[in-house]
């Protein structure tokens, strides 16, 4: 029986194609918008969440805080403390970290800016290059997701013995040697402030603009700056930097590790290490952390504009009632026959409840194929622009669009639901015909 009422509700629909059409088309438009928003939505989430875990999810920041006065008391005669070299975090500390937790804590990625200077090719006065001075670690290249292009990355061994080894940008290196392998050569720096340093070229890495700023091409090449990265305690040592450590740097993680575990137990070696020092303790920080709350934020936006959305569901809704209603008026004669053989007032009723549904349910099917087309259009629009205006940054940006499933479910089940409940009324009305009345009516 219920096979029979939909195949009699296909017939129905097809033989009237542009009224069922035009009937169909709040419906379409409703459910094809919420498929869109949700996959906006849902492809933002996918999209920060990957992006940010590239550039920077399996790190931990580290940073020295000041020890804030608990009552409201003490503010009065409170002072912001004066950094002892006690309160850095030392090298030990970390070694001993890493030591404790091999399996998570993979290396630490710290810099300290030491200048701008200038390197002139003696032989060749008007060969010169702009250069910003950068101490960093090993692992900083890796924090950085920087590539490198020829030759080795500085090493513990390079920053433990205060080598004065650096790193330089390919682009640098190609106009400034002409071609020429620059392994192994020496630069002479002169800094702003006067100071001459001489280092020896160990590696060249990959100039990245989305990094370091997009190139200015008005000024000319050989003024452009880049930067230079010598090991950061050698860049300690050259600027008589009395600090015996660190008071910001960023812990790599194993991404096999668990980043909450690794999280736990940063806080809590640095906890024991610094619970007797009065003025400052360690905070450690974790982009992912910050995940959830976005997350939060953009499912608030995605339902609240799914719900304004879903307004034309209601109108979609209205015309599936007005032209059951439509249909029922036609179709009077047929329900008096019907009901005159024997068809029962239920039977009449499932037959225009079955059809408002399947009505509904293909004019929602249509509305999902529709969206996750126009979804995965955005997509390839969206990765065409990055690729073509912003390919600097294509590398670090992870664009992911898919729809949501549970939004494609939840539409097919609420344009079944809109079909029960519109049309529900036309089909009791058909019920409750008398047949004298119905096979009478002209």
């Amino acid at each position: 029986m219920f096979l029979e009422n939909i195949r009699e509700a296909v017939t129905s629909i097809f033989s009237n194609k542009m009224r069922s059409l035009l009937t169909m088309l709040g419906i379409i438009i409703g459910i094809s918008s919420v498929i869109i928003i949700t996959t906006i939505g849902s492809s933002i989430q996918s999209t920060l969440t990957a992006t940010l875990n590239s550039m920077g999810g399996n790190t931990i920041s580290v940073s020295l805080e000041a020890r804030y006065p608990e009552n409201d008391e003490d503010w009065d005669t409170w002072v912001y403390p004066e950094l002892e070299d006690t309160d850095y975090v030392t090298q030990e500390m970390i070694d001993e970290l890493i030591e404790m937790y091999p399996n998570e804590i993979m290396g630490v990625a710290a810099s300290e800016y030491f200048g701008e200077g200038k390197i002139v090719d003696e032989a060749d006065t008007d060969n010169y290059a702009n250069v910003s001075i950068e101490g960093t670690t090993p692992e900083y290249l890796d924090f950085m997701k920087l590539k490198r292009y020829a030759g080795r990355s500085l090493t513990r061994e390079d920053n433990q013995r205060r080598k004065k080894v650096c790193l330089v940008a390919d682009t640098m290196a190609e106009h400034f040697f002409d071609g020429k392998n620059p392994i192994g050569e020496q630069i002479t720096i002169t800094g702003s402030d006067g100071n001459v340093n001489t280092f020896v070229i160990v590696g060249v890495y990959e100039y990245n603009p989305a990094l370091f700023g997009r190139v200015d091409t008005s000024v000319p090449e050989k003024d452009r700056y880049t930067q230079v990265m010598i090991p950061l305690l050698t860049s300690f040592k050259l600027k008589d930097y009395t600090a015996s450590g660190y008071n910001y740097f960023n812990l790599l993680v194993d991404p096999l590790a668990d980043m909450n575990q690794a999280m736990e137990h940063t806080e809590e070696f640095f906890e024991r290490k610094y619970e007797k020092n009065k003025d400052y303790h360690v905070m450690a920080f974790n982009m992912q952390s910050e995940m959830g709350m976005i997350n939060t934020v953009l499912n608030v936006i995605t339902m609240a504009v799914s719900g304004i959305a879903a307004i034309s569901l209601i109108v979609g809704g209205v015309g599936v009632m007005n032209i059951m209603l439509v249909s029922v008026t036609e179709r009077t004669r047929e329900i008096g026959v019907r009901m005159a053989i024997g068809a029962r007032r239920r039977t009449i009723k499932l037959q225009f409840v079955v059809e408002a549904i399947v009505l509904c349910l293909i004019g929602g099917s249509i509305g999902v194929a529709l969206g996750i087309a126009i979804g995965a259009l955005l997509g390839v629009v969206a990765g065409f622009v990055m690729q073509n205006m912003y390919a600097e940054y294509a590398s670090y940006i992870i664009i992911s669009v898919h729809p949501s499933v549970k939004a494609v479910l939840l539409s097919l089940f609420f344009s079944m639901l809109i079909g029960v409940f519109f049309g529900y009324y036309p089909a009791n009305k058909a019920s409750k015909m008398e047949v004298v009345d119905a096979l009478r009516y002209e």
